[in-house]
């Protein structure tokens, strides 16, 4: 089970019972309408809510953000609030049907139906449409860019170790060629569509996309912890080879890419006005970059630094070669580079 995975399922867990809690709240503070006690009210609204949590919350959580979900996250965003809006009713009526037969044995429409029904059914509807704006949110700015900005941790300059890979698209400009504008724009959104798992699941963070590249994050640790960098180079590989395919038959083309990597000390700080974004400052982040440039030089698909080399514990399965010296613009001292393999 992948840490992604655990992640979601644990979110899926806590919100199922938290959505519990919230039935039995509201049939505590609801009017027990059809109900022998107040206990047997808060005992039924709780296991409705538990029924229909744990339907939504898996729909949206298991299903909507996994792997099968990729074309519901693809959806205009109005269509995908509608779609689960009319999921969300039909869920609140098969549930509201459900536990009335359960704890009733009565589905006469007018019991079903009544005004704690609508009443469930507007609560749930603005949860899920709020929710909804959020995660759309999220995913435009990004959930840690978005949490900075609102405890404000960087309104003012602030340095911290960080691990930039600069992740560049090969042979853009010739498939453009081929493909038209429009065609190899269509296929870097879904390269950059398809990348994000993998970077999420290695907890990096998309810091920007320019043009056919991507800019990735990670806190610079100790030792293992940084490992998490190179899996996730490695596992971009692997998800582009198992695409390999669809990529072929809908473009005629496979990606190919290439990776460098780098990590130090930055300047980081809240920027703009109108249009607010993190900013990263600093000799680290224009190394990565000239880092990946050096990839075509030397025939490599994955270059890293020696100095961040120096600073991850390489699990036994992967092994590090080296690929020279060189000098690169800007610094005053010579960089050795090395790619990273895996064992088969």
């Amino acid at each position: 089970m992948t840490r992604l995975t655990r992640t979601r399922l644990r979110l899926f867990a806590i919100l199922t019972f938290l959505s519990m809690l919230v039935g039995i709240l509201d049939s505590y503070l609801g009017d027990a309408i059809g109900e022998a006690s107040r206990l047997d009210a808060m005992l039924h609204g709780g296991t409705a809510y538990l029924f229909g949590g744990a339907l939504i919350w898996g729909l949206e959580i298991l299903v909507a953000q996994s792997p099968y979900g990729a074309a519901i996250r693809r959806l205009y965003f109005l269509t995908a609030i509608a779609l689960k809006a009319v999921t969300v009713v039909l869920v609140v009526i098969w549930v509201r049907a459900l536990t009335v037969y359960m704890f009733h044995g009565d589905l006469n429409i007018d019991f079903v139906f009544n005004a704690q029904f609508y009443r469930t059914l507007a609560f749930v509807l603005v949860v899920i449409i709020t929710l909804q704006v959020v995660t759309q949110v999220v995913r435009i700015i990004g959930g840690r860019t978005l949490m900075n900005f609102i405890l404000g941790k960087y309104r003012r300059p602030v340095r911290e170790d960080k691990i930039f890979m600069f992740l560049d698209m090969v042979g853009s400009t010739t498939l453009a060629e081929r493909l038209g504008d429009e065609g190899v724009q269509a296929m870097i959104t879904k390269f950059f569509f398809d990348l994000a798992d993998p970077i999420v699941e290695h907890g990096g963070e998309i810091h920007r996309y320019i043009g056919d590249e991507v800019i990735v994050t990670w806190p610079l640790k100790k030792g293992a912890a940084n490992m998490r960098c190179i899996r996730c180079c490695l596992a971009i590989a692997d998800k582009v080879h198992a695409m390999a395919p669809n990529y072929q038959r809908e473009f005629d083309a496979v990606p190919a890419f290439r990776i460098g990597l780098h990590g130090g000390p930055v300047v980081i700080s809240q920027c703009g006005d109108h249009k607010q974004e993190i900013s990263y400052y600093g000799d680290t982040i224009n190394t990565a970059s000239r880092v990946e440039q050096e990839c075509k030089a030397l025939d490599c698909n994955l270059l890293i630094t020696g100095e961040l080399l120096d600073r991850i514990t390489l699990e036994p399965a992967y092994r590090a070669l080296a690929k020279g010296v060189v000098q690169l613009r800007g610094r005053e001292s010579e960089t050795a580079l090395y790619t990273v393999e895996r064992d088969a």
